[in-house]
Formats: structure tokens, C-alpha cells, sequence
């Protein structure tokens, strides 16, 4: 028995009916975007022809010649979208069910049939006469040839559905609601559309500030049942409109909203687009739970892979909890104080790695952490979007869309405790993070003296060197080790800008062009650093300054400037003096007009612990002996 096409379907679809599964005929196929690799196609139902672009996921239907001129295809998933003013479907997915040598019935052409590419010029092949070539041409007329030139078009009479898609009212042109569709089908291209998700993460509130002024921002993520992931950001009135309704492991309908090429800086998800949420966007709380929706989506990486990772990436990773340290405050570079919890943990790979607690996770996840670990249990902990860093061999931190989740019911979870019960917990295992306090070598650690600084012509090339020497503080300059700063916060971080007093006993901002009552004091120190082959001059900021000497630099300032505690100060110095540490150094050659100078920064600054540093020589010794 022939196959029929689903006369009428075109026109309904075009009129709006979301919900007929036409079979219609291909009647040419043409890559229309090279450079997206895009396929344009145009289909008949028999009485009429129209023009469509085919999904990228549809792409090898194609290359493997099943899907070509004179497939029978049927319709499952499309949509319709306005490109360069002109109505164009788009097909999302179809099933090829048979190949036909000739073209079926008699279908009519719209009254100008040329394919769109994104630059607005015509795609070739797709059509081939102009609207301007058929003025006076008689709809009636039928081409008399076996074979009439492809896509002949002929004037559309005005569109009369089929009994099949008859209805009591007008059908009203973008009025039917728009189809849940999976998210891996999203794009650019689709006028109407809508979501069916559950969110799985959701990022702080975020203040910024550019050349068109202030604004806010955040972002959440979304998984649904086909565990398509895909980010949506909101900015200034939408942040409004939807911040304090958007709550993790809920499910919403999101739509209309602007597909954007993903900014891979910022978004960790696999997914090419991301959503923008615009004032006629739409995100509605379904009430009934859906179990077809997975509460998380997980891509976990061993920490051995970790050492591989580039700085910044973000990973899923797995691991049981050896340690626990407790929370402690910290002044962040935007001068606000935040809360830092370190634990450690550990895989089947053999190797440990520093897990670093932000803010509200030290006092969450981190303390339920450190009181299991204190009662002697070893949970297991499943970091969802966590931060590489590389700043002292290789660890990971949170961030504002990370996710910490504690013995979580997953198969990951029964296998490491099965491991680790079985002989795992007293398995030897090899840090990744230089952390001394784990008495444990880092392995990306580059320790140098400071003769090799310039024998080895260190910081000279493109870009730094990071080293560490263990050194004593030999001297320190005291006549001016702090400055005054600006205390603006311009978007998330402090100015920091020197500023000066004015003749009205203000601060002014040359940067910020303000005034301001009070000032911060933040170190710049110069420090003289030795060891056995000689001695170097490094620049300490703020949180190194800190470091070396104990207390805030507002704090010396005022026992030196106001209390005029000369005593004080100097004991404050001389209990620094010809103690060792350890340096992490940034060494760069900077240029200041003609002059050419290598400037060492101390980036962190840490008391040497004999008995960590006893057990990195053993293991130094055991590695060259081996």
C-alpha cells in the first residue's frame, strides 16, 4: 500500500496546530551554513511545498544520504521561527520511513521560495525563481513536462485546512501554547518554545559595575528528564522578578527566553547555549513532583586526573574525607572578610587532594564535615562544579554554583566506602595540594634558592616563574610598609587605589573621583629574604604582609603613627626576623621606561613546620635514591 502524505498538515502547522505528526516528502536537501554546518531542506505534503531548516542533530541523517530528495519523512518534533522576517519550519526530529522516485500530488509553492541564511542572502539550490518572475502566472496552470524545473513556484490560493484540522473559531497566528521540548533541542532559531526542568544549582546574587553603570546578576542551572543541562541568566529586572522564586530540586516551565552561544569562562555546562531571561519570559513552579527528572547529573574525575586539569576548569569529583580542619576568617582581595575550611580527601587513584570551603559552606557542609571526622567517621563527599586551582600544586575550592553533597545514594558512594573499609583507609596515598600540615610532598611544587633566581635567569621570559624558597626574613623596611588606600568597592572588589588627603582632611580617589572620610591601610612591604647561597629583595601585599607580621596593617599603623609605641613596633618586626618560611614567589621582569628590572612578589608566605619539612626531604631523598 502507497504511502499517503498528510495533505493540509503544512498550512495547519503554519496556522499553528503543534500537535499533528505529518508525513510529508523532502523534495531537495542543501547545506545552507557552511561554516554551522547547517542543512536547509523544503518538504510537501502533497499540496503544498515549504521550506525548512533541519536541527544540527540531524546532520549525519543526512551526510549518510538516508535522509535526502525524495524521503518520506514524518514530523515528530518541530516549531516554527521568524529568520530574516520570514516564517521558516524548523524540524527538531523526524523518521525517514521510505524513499519515493517521484514527487507525490500536485503541491503548490509559496509565492517566493528562497531559503534565508544568516547573513539574509539566498541560499542556492533551495530555490530558484523569484517573486518578480511570476507575476501574471495563472495559479491554474500545472506544468505539462514529467519532470518540471525543481520548486517551480506558483501563487498560493488562501489557505482552506483540511476537514482534519477544521475548528469552530479563527486559528490565530502564535496564540497555541508552546510544546515542551528536550533541552538538547534548544536553539537560536525556534520562535516559541518552553522547558520542563528541575533546578540543580543556583548562583549568588552578583553585583557588578561597567561603562553602562551598575547592574546585578545571577544565574541557575537546569537538568531535565532527557538529562539535558542547560544555564539561564538573569539580569537587573529579572533578577527581580525571579531570584526569590527559583529554589534548588524544584522543577519549573521556563519560556521565552534568548538563546546565546555559551560563555565557556563562566559556565561549566556541556551545553553551546545558554538561556537569557527577558521581561516576556515565563518560569512557572510545577507543583507535582517529576520522577522522570534526575535530582542531580554528575561527571566525576578521579583526583589523579586533577593533576592533568588546567587552572580554572570546572570538575564533579568524589571522594572520602580524611581531615577536617577548622573554619577560620579571611580578608578576600575586595576587602571583605569570608570564612575558609580546608578538608582533604581521597580516592581509589592513590592519590589525596585540598577541597577549600568558602563562605556559608564552612558553616554548613563544612561544620557537619568536621563533626563526623571528629567522631571518628570518614563520610563521603560528592563536590558538584568545584574550581581547579594550581596555586600551590593542584586543589579545588567552591565557588557559587558548587554543590557539596554528604554520603549521597549513588553507586560512587557504595564503592569508595566498600574500598575504603577493605583495606583503603590505610592505604598510603599522594597529595596533589602542597599542604604542609598533611605532611605531604606537593607534587607541583617548584622549590629553588635564591641563587638560581638569577643564575637562572628566572622571570625573564614571557611569562612568570612560581617558585618557593625557604628563606628567613633577614631585614624589613619600616619607614614605609603600608599605604593608604580607597576603601570603593567598585562592582566586587575594593579600588585599592593610593589616595591622598585633601586640605579638608579627606581622602581623595583619583580613580573612584571621590571623597571619603576614612582610608584602608593595606602592607607593601619590602623584605629581605636569605638562605645558604645568598639574599633577594620581595614585595609583600596585604594578605602576605599579614602573614609575615600577624595582624592587619591598619593595626601597625596606628601602634607606629598614632600610639607613637615605638617599642611595640619593633618587637612586632624583630619576632619575624630569621624565622623560617616558606615562599611561594611570582618572579617577572617588569619595564618602566627603559629600565629593566625582575621583581619577586611573595604570593604566600608560611612558617616552615619541621616535621612537614622532614618528611618532603625524606621523600626528596627516597625519589632521587629510587
Amino acid at each position: 500500500m502507497p504511502i499517503q502524505l498528510t495533505r493540509g498538515a503544512i498550512s495547519a502547522i503554519y496556522n499553528g496546530d503543534v500537535e499533528v505528526k505529518p508525513v510529508v516528502e523532502v523534495v531537495d536537501v542543501k547545506l545552507v551554513s557552511p561554516a554551522q554546518g547547517r542543512y536547509g531542506a523544503m518538504v510537501t505534503d502533497g499540496s503544498e511545498t515549504r521550506q525548512a531548516l533541519l536541527a544540527s542533530q540531524l546532520n549525519e541523517l543526512v551526510r549518510s544520504n538516508q535522509l535526502k530528495k525524495g524521503s518520506i519523512v514524518q514530523l515528530l518534533e518541530y516549531t516554527c521561527a521568524d529568520v530574516q522576517n520570514r516564517r521558516i519550519l524548523m524540524v527538531l526530529k523526524l523518521q525517514v520511513l521510505a524513499l519515493q522516485d517521484d514527487k507525490i500530488g500536485n503541491p503548490e509553492m509559496p509565492s517566493k521560495t528562497i531559503l534565508l541564511n544568516q547573513n539574509g542572502s539566498s541560499l542556492n539550490g533551495c530555490a530558484t525563481t523569484s517573486s518578480a518572475s511570476i507575476q501574471g502566472q495563472n495559479p491554474a496552470t500545472k506544468p505539462t513536462s514529467n519532470k518540471p524545473p525543481a520548486f517551480s513556484p506558483t501563487i498560493q490560493p488562501p489557505y482552506k485546512p483540511a476537514p482534519n484540522y477544521k475548528s469552530h473559531g479563527a486559528i490565530m497566528k502564535n496564540d497555541a501554547p508552546a510544546r515542551f521540548i528536550p533541552i538538547s533541542s534548544l536553539n537560536p532559531y525556534q520562535g516559541r518554545w518552553a522547558i520542563k526542568a528541575r533546578v540543580t544549582a543556583k548562583g549568588d546574587l552578583r553585583r557588578y559595575n561597567n561603562a553602562k553603570g551598575d547592574g546585578k546578576v545571577f544565574s541557575f542551572d537546569l537538568l531535565d528528564s532527557d538529562e539535558g543541562e542547560i544555564r539561564v541568566t538573569c539580569f537587573n529586572a529579572q533578577v527581580d522578578r525571579f531570584y526569590n522564586i527559583i529554589e534548588v530540586g524544584k522543577v519549573y516551565m521556563v519560556s521565552k527566553g534568548t538563546l546565546k552561544p555559551s560563555q565557556k569562562g563562566y559556565n561549566h555546562l556541556s551545553n553551546e547555549w545558554e538561556i537569557l531571561l527577558d521581561k516576556t519570559s515565563t518560569v512557572d513552579l510545577c507543583t507535582e513532583e517529576d520522577v522522570s527528572i534526575p535530582n542531580q547529573k554528575f561527571s566525576f574525575i578521579s583526583i589523579s586526573k586533577i593533576e592533568e586539569t588546567p587552572n580554572n576548569s570546572i570538575i564533579d569529583l568524589i571522594g572520602v574525607v580524611t581531615a577536617a580542619n577548622p573554619s577560620v576568617p579571611v580578608l578576600r582581595k575586595n576587602g571583605m572578610e569570608t570564612q575558609r575550611r580546608i578538608v582533604y580527601l581521597k580516592d581509589m587513584s592513590g592519590r589525596s587532594v585540598e577541597l577549600t570551603l568558602w563562605g556559608e559552606f564552612c558553616n554548613r557542609e563544612g561544620q557537619d564535615l568536621q563533626v563526623a571526622v571528629d567522631s571518628g567517621a570518614s563520610p563521603v563527599v560528592a563536590v558538584k562544579a568545584a574550581k581547579v586551582s594550581d596555586f600551590s600544586g593542584k586543589s579545588v575550592g567552591t565557588v557559587s554554583s558548587t554543590q557539596l553533597f554528604i554520603n549521597p545514594d549513588l553507586p560512587e558512594t557504595r564503592n569508595l566506602k566498600e574500598w575504603f573499609n577493605n583495606g583503603g583507609k590505610e592505604t598510603a596515598t599522594t597529595s596533589i595540594s602542597s599542604d604542609n600540615n598533611m605532611n605531604t610532598l606537593g607534587r607541583n611544587e617548584v622549590r629553588k634558592n635564591v641563587s638560581q633566581i638569577k643564575d637562572e635567569r628566572l622571570g625573564m621570559a614571557d611569562k612568570p616563574d612560581w617558585i618557593t624558597v625557604k628563606g628567613v626574613i633577614s631585614f624589613i623596611k619600616t619607614d614605609t610598609f603600608c599605604y593608604t588606600a580607597c576603601p570603593s568597592i567598585i562592582g566586587e572588589r575594593n579600588c585599592n587605589k593610593k589616595v591622598k588627603k585633601s586640605t579638608s582632611g579627606n581622602w581623595i580617589c583619583e580613580r573612584c573621583e571621590k571623597e571619603f572620610s576614612e582610608c584602608e591601610y593595606r602592607y607593601l612591604l619590602q623584605v629581605q629574604v636569605q638562605d645558604h647561597t645568598g639574599t633577594t629583595w620581595v614585595t609583600a601585599f596585604q594578605e602576605a604582609g599579614e602573614e609575615i607580621l600577624g595582624l592587619p596593617a591598619k593595626e601597625l599603623h596606628i601602634i607606629k603613627n598614632e600610639h607613637m609605641d615605638e617599642v611595640k613596633f619593633a618587637e612586632i618586626i624583630k619576632r619575624c626576623l630569621f624565622q623560617q618560611f616558606l615562599f611561594k614567589l611570582k618572579i617577572k621582569e617588569e619595564h618602566h621606561g627603559e629600565e629593566h628590572k625582575v621583581k619577586a612578589t611573595v604570593v604566600k608566605a608560611e612558617r616552615v613546620d619541621p616535621s612537614a619539612e622532614s618528611q618532603y626531604l625524606l621523600e626528596l631523598i627516597s625519589r632521587i635514591s629510587g
